[in-house]
């Protein structure tokens, strides 16, 4: 019975491999997806399709684990570095060539074996500076 702290590294590892079926199998139907430019969302499909987008855009995108705390068995919280170069559209900025480094936090509440919540946060502004995409 995996614990929250083994779910949230299974999940980083699912990425990296862009292993999408794994990676949707660790979330619980209902879960609450919530993304850096604060939208919220439901369902494994979300989930999925978000990554699935951001690994189009930036295809050799890199996730590097900084430290991650559990504070119980059922929350863990991941401080990670996400880079790579944006050679794929992001919704609707078409690939810019630039390569990005971004400081990110994740934090995932589990019950029964799969992620129920997922609130991801970093800032917005900077990936769209480091796009030269942000408008002043």
């Amino acid at each position: 019975m995996p614990n929250a702290a083994e779910l949230h590294r299974t999940l980083f590892h699912s990425i990296r491999a862009r292993d999408f079926d794994a990676l949707g199998h660790l979330y619980h139907p209902d879960c609450v997806y919530r993304i850096g430019d604060g939208v919220e969302k439901t369902g494994p499909a979300a989930v999925v399709g978000d990554v699935q987008a951001f690994t189009t855009a930036f295809p050799d995108l890199t996730i590097e684990i900084k430290r991650q705390v559990a504070p119980s068995d059922e929350v863990s919280v991941v401080e990670y570095v996400f880079s790579g170069t944006h050679d794929g559209p992001l919704d609707s900025l078409q690939a810019t060539g630039r390569r990005i480094e971004v400081v990110a936090c994740s934090v995932i509440d589990a019950r029964d074996d799969q992620i129920v919540r997922e609130h991801d946060y970093y800032d917005f502004m900077a990936l769209m500076h480091q796009l030269d995409a942000a408008q002043t």
